[in-house]
Formats: C-alpha cells, structure tokens, sequence
C-alpha cells in the first residue's frame, strides 16, 4: 500500500509548522501555506521525506500473530495498534506485566491491553475493541 502523495504534502506541512518559529503564536492557514511555498525546493524535498518515513512507520503490515496462545516473549516489546470500543486508536509498544495475572500494557498506557489468568488463554481487556500486531522490531 503506498502513501498518496496528498497525505505526504498534508504530513510534510504539519512538520514544517512544528519546527518553524513563527512571529505570531497560531499562524492561520493563509500565513502557514505563503510561508510552505516561498521555501526552496531543497528544504520541502527533506521536510517531505521526514513525512513519508513518519507515516510509512505506522503502515507497516500486520503480523498474522496468534496472540491468544502466545507467550510472554512473543508479545513483550513489540508493535501494536489498538482501537478502544469508543473508536480512539492507540499505536505503541508492548510492556508485558508477569504477576498473578498477566497484563500487556502500551508503552506510557496504564490501562491493560491483554490480560490472562495461568493457564489460560489471552483475553482483550474490557474497554479495548481491536488489536494488531506488527512485525517485531530489530532495536534492543
């Protein structure tokens, strides 16, 4: 799946007005978009390549992962995407929890993702609707 050139553009300028130090605290759109176009090709040709490797990150494919029956070291550290049952999705890592109930939990996300008793199989936790996997990462 490739990223449309309109979501790159549209990411790109998000970029440029988070790094710009701008005379007036919220520029309107107007000013922001006069400011994107005066910029020489040089420097929007960069700040669009940051986009792209900022949003090719979150496409990666998922991993076809039978979390039900995984264990600890499968799940621990790797790359998810959960939607809760109110529809906000959440993309981080994986921190898995070892007690008398096991818990993964998204990096900086007190709420528990997965949750199982000994012996049993992994369970979404109440308020979560959907979680993929992805990939695990090669970083350490």
């Amino acid at each position: 799946m490739g990223l449309d050139a309109d979501r790159i553009e549209k990411a790109a300028i998000a970029i440029f007005v988070a790094q710009t130090n701008w005379a007036t605290p919220n520029p309107d759109n107007r000013q922001i978009r006069e400011w994107w176009d005066a910029q020489p090709d040089m420097v929007k040709d960069a700040t669009r390549r940051l986009a792209r490797a900022a949003l090719e990150s979150q496409t990666g494919e998922p991993d076809p992962l039978e979390w039900a029956d995984a264990d600890m070291e499968t799940l621990d550290s790797r790359t998810v995407k959960a939607v809760t049952k109110d529809g906000t999705i959440v993309r981080g890592r994986t921190v898995a929890i070892h007690g008398s109930l096991d818990q993964l939990t998204v990096e900086g996300i007190l709420q528990p993702l997965l949750m199982r008793l000994p012996g049993e199989h992994w369970r979404l936790a109440s308020g979560w609707k959907s979680l993929v996997f992805y990939d695990k990462t090669k970083e350490q």
